[in-house]
This record gives structure tokens, C-alpha cells and sequence, in this order.
């Protein structure tokens, strides 16, 4: 099974954060592939690692990704537990990773992620707002994208750019990424979604790859990080966690389920093409021989 998710989108106040933890939470209650979830934080602000760790003074962790990406200690000593209810780790921020986006390492992530692959059944990676090295070492290593996005007109036209970069990246570096979908958040549950809106979508991305769920604006939502609680733990009656509840469960597995069909497809298809290059060259090099001997 592939499950490590990208949770990327370059522009800011998308609800990128919080879509990534409620996903990681929701998985772990939700999916049948295990109850177990790491999130990588790749964000130097680190509201990932504050919110999951219970730290909201901003005190950096002793350790973190930072440390790993640099080789200073192993990915797995990096590890650390959440106060959450949920079986969540965290890999923590660091704002040294600033550092870090002014090389041109894009790769490096990658390694981590394939170590710790077989500990957890789910590794989400949140990022940064931005299109930069740390976002592009989550796409690198990721195999699927989710992009969540304010339903706002001036939101849209950014995700072009999202787009031109995950298909970049497929097309250079990680012939697997795949998009998983586009997720709309932080609607105002009093007003019909405006037509203009999902048009300008549709022209970014087909809309099988938009959800349909779409995550209306909740106090509880905002409440439940300050208390050190996924939404399910703080409120699970309440509007937010339903919306997240059935998206993961009605939406985000069954896509996940379907494209995990295709990649086995795609992945026999190759090495059923390799096989056969390898038998024709196996051919040809017993003619040769042949016609030398004779």
C-alpha cells in the first residue's frame, strides 16, 4: 500500500494544517489499513508540531525533521509522541529549516520517508506556504497530493502553479505522485458555494479530482487545536467533525482505494514491459552467438 500524503498548497490561511492533523486523526480511526500515523511537519512555523505536541509558547523540540534531513541523528530518534488521543506521531518542525529551503536538495526526503514507510500505515506531510525545496521534498516523497483550498475567487488562480509543479515533479522525479484531490474548506456554511468559483476550479482540475465534501467554517474546528484535540476528540457530534468524518470515509478512502488499483496496474504493466525487453534482448544475443559459431 501507498499512503504517505502530501498536504500542500502554497498559499496561506488554506486550512492546509488543519485538514493534515484531522486527516492523520481521522485516519487512524477510520481507515481499516492500521491505526497508526506519522506526521512529517516540513512547515519551519511548525503549527503542526505546536498543536500535536500541546507546546502553543513556540518552544522549539530538542529534535526534530531538521536534524534528520542533515543526518544528525536518524529518522527514527526524530520521532516524537503526540498528546493526542489518536496513535499519532510527529517528526516536529524547526524554524532551522529555513536554512534548509535555500539549497537545492529536493530529494532528501524521500530517504526518511521510505525508512520509517513500514512503521506507520499512514505518513501525512505538512507544508510549508510556499512552492519551495521543502515543499518540493514532500511531493518528491509523497505518494499523493491533497490540496486543501479556500473557496474564494482569489484562491483559485494560485493552484495553476500548484498544478505545474506536481506535474513536474511526476514528470522528473517521482513517476508515482499522484493527485488524490482537491479539498474546499473554510466555507461559509450560510452561502451557497458561488458558481464562478467551481468553474475556475474545473479549469485548474477535472472534477473527479475535486471532493465533493466541502468543509464549512465551525468554531469548534478552531477550538479543538487550542485544546490539544483532534475534532473528533473534542467534538464528535459537532458539524466539523462530521464533515471531516465523511469526507475520510465516503470520499478520501475510496479514492485512495481506487488509485491504489491503478498504481498495482501501472506497476505489473512496467515490469511486464521490462520482461519483455529483457527476453527480446536475450534473443537477440543467442542469434548473435549463434551466427558467429556457424
Amino acid at each position: 500500500m501507498s499512503n504517505v500524503i502530501a498536504v500542500v498548497n502554497h498559499k496561506g490561511g488554506s486550512g492546509k494544517t488543519t485538514t493534515a492533523i484531522n486527516l492523520a486523526a481521522g485516519l487512524t480511526r477510520y481507515s481499516d489499513v492500521t491505526s497508526s500515523c506519522l506526521v512529517i511537519d516540513m512547515d519551519p512555523h511548525g503549527s503542526a508540531t505546536s498543536t500535536l505536541l500541546g507546546k502553543l509558547d513556540g518552544e522549539p523540540p530538542a529534535r526534530s525533521i531538521f536534524d534528520v534531513l542533515r543526518r544528525a541523528i536518524t529518522p527514527q530518534d526524530g520521532i516524537a509522541s503526540t498528546i493526542y488521543d489518536e496513535n499519532i506521531d510527529i517528526l516536529p518542525s524547526n524554524p532551522s529549516l529555513e536554512s534548509m529551503a535555500k539549497t537545492q536538495i529536493t530529494d532528501r526526503l524521500t530517504k526518511v520517508v521510505q525508512s520509517l514507510s513500514t512503521s506507520y500505515g499512514w505518513i501525512i506531510i505538512d507544508t510549508p506556504p510556499n512552492l519551495g525545496v521543502l515543499t518540493q521534498n514532500a511531493l518528491v516523497a509523497a505518494d499523493y497530493a491533497l490540496i486543501p483550498t479556500q473557496c474564494s475567487g482569489l484562491a483559485v488562480p494560485p493552484l495553476h502553479q500548484m498544478k505545474e509543479l506536481i506535474e513536474k515533479i511526476q514528470e522528473r522525479q517521482n513517476i508515482w505522485l499522484e493527485m488524490i484531490g482537491v479539498l474546499i474548506t473554510q466555507k461559509d456554511g450560510r452561502t451557497p458555494l458561488q458558481k464562478p468559483v467551481r468553474k475556475e476550479l474545473g479549469n485548474v482540475y477535472p472534477a473527479a479530482d475535486v471532493f465533493k465534501t466541502i468543509i464549512t467554517n465551525n468554531i469548534k474546528i478552531e477550538e479543538a487545536p487550542a485544546a490539544s484535540q483532534s475534532i473528533y476528540a473534542y467534538d464528535s457530534g459537532c458539524l466539523g467533525a462530521s464533515l471531516y468524518r465523511d469526507w475520510i470515509k465516503k470520499e478520501f478512502l475510496k479514492k485512495h482505494q481506487k488509485l491504489e488499483k491503478i498504481k498495482v496496474e501501472k506497476r505489473e504493466a512496467i515490469e511486464a514491459g521490462k520482461e519483455a525487453i529483457a527476453a527480446e534482448n536475450a534473443a537477440n544475443a543467442a542469434n548473435a552467438a549463434k551466427n558467429t559459431t556457424t
